[in-house]
């Protein structure tokens, strides 16, 4: 089987290739730049990922554009869509130009491919629990949300916001709404599959040149384990899920035989930075010496929603390492970096 990865250079992607490769497939992947994708390779095999010869990388400088995109997908049986907009720099007025529209044009673009390449058969769409959560609800303690729970951000709320992470929920949901409505409108020849991850943290095998360069999720555990403070960072977005195990997910629904077009949310479960902090303290010498003791033992969630991740476990077989199993090798490689920026 031959996959099309969006977004080659991520920091998820990198995880999908090493799982896909291992499991006997071949991988093409797509970058924004020449340099991007020596880098790709070079991390890759760094990490120790084989086998590299089954792994095409290919440039395309705009995603959002079909005419460069799809001559990417040709004899491509699956397409696994990671490439998404995300920065924090955007400023209010400039969200619709560069969150909103690079989502929804990209995802449609995705299906676009797809539905005009005979050879695919599956579109997998990495989405997020940001499509799933309703934040204007608050904690909600009680709640359980499951695939089946929408996030009512429409358009209009994501581009005339003053808050960047509302902006970045809104383009989530109106991409994958844009991949849903895509199937809905078209008699499409392939199976959509979408996937909403918490939290996404774990080892790093992308290229990261810095610690400045770490991704979203990654960097709540960075926060807890540099230390410095007094007290520990507050949590953010409560459920969570380990990258390797988001990679065997995407796996599996790539090569799954499933009855009908499927959307999954995809959590091992709560976290808090207590949490992580008890788990690092306990582990990690170093950790000992820097994070904030904080109330060990102490836990929140009890006082939030929770997540139900029961259909993609019983659908696609999957299982979810412990927050200790993810996180302590992260960190242990994060202070190995910050190690070798002293020197």
């Amino acid at each position: 089987m031959l996959t099309l990865i969006t977004g080659a250079n991520g920091f998820i992607a990198a995880h999908c290739i090493a799982a896909l490769l291992r499991a006997g497939h071949s991988v093409r992947g797509t970058v924004r730049t020449l340099e991007k994708a020596s880098a790709t390779v070079a991390a890759l095999h760094a990490a120790g990922v084989a086998p590299l010869d089954r792994l095409e990388i290919v440039v395309v400088a705009d995603p959002t554009d079909l005419g460069q995109f799809a001559p990417a997908v040709a004899g491509c049986d699956a397409i696994l869509h990671l490439a998404s907009a995300f920065t924090y720099d955007a400023q209010p007025g400039q969200f619709e130009q560069q969150l909103l529209l690079p989502a929804i044009q990209g995802t449609t673009v995705a299906c676009e491919a797809a539905q005009r390449c005979p050879t695919v058969r599956k579109l997998v769409i990495m989405s997020s629990f940001a499509a799933v959560y309703d934040a204007a609800q608050g904690l909600q303690p009680g709640r359980v949300y499951t695939e089946e729970d929408w996030s009512p951000l429409g358009y209009e709320e994501g581009r005339d916001t003053e808050n960047v992470a509302i902006a970045y929920r809104a383009s989530k949901v109106l991409a994958e709404r844009a991949a849903w409505t895509y199937v809905k409108e078209h008699e499409v020849d392939f199976q959509l599959v979408t996937l909403c991850p918490g939290m996404v943290f774990g080892e790093m095998i992308h290229p990261i040149a810095s610690l400045e360069q770490l991704n979203a999720s990654n960097r709540i555990v960075w926060e807890v384990a540099l230390g410095g403070r007094d007290a520990l960072p507050p949590t953010k977005a409560p459920v969570w899920v380990d990258v390797q195990d988001l990679a065997e997910t995407c796996l599996h629904a790539l090569t799954t035989a499933l009855p009908s077009h499927q959307r999954f949310l995809v959590t091992e479960g709560a976290y808090d930075t207590q949490e992580i902090a008890d788990l690092l303290r306990e582990a990690i010498p170093t950790a000992r010496e820097r994070v904030p003791e904080g109330s060990p033992g102490d836990r929140i969630r009890d006082t939030h929603y929770a997540c139900d991740a029961g259909k993609v476990r019983q659908m696609l077989g999957v299982q979810f390492r412990s927050l200790r199993e993810s996180i302590v090798p992260l960190v242990e490689q994060l202070y190995a970096m910050e190690d070798g920026a002293r020197i």
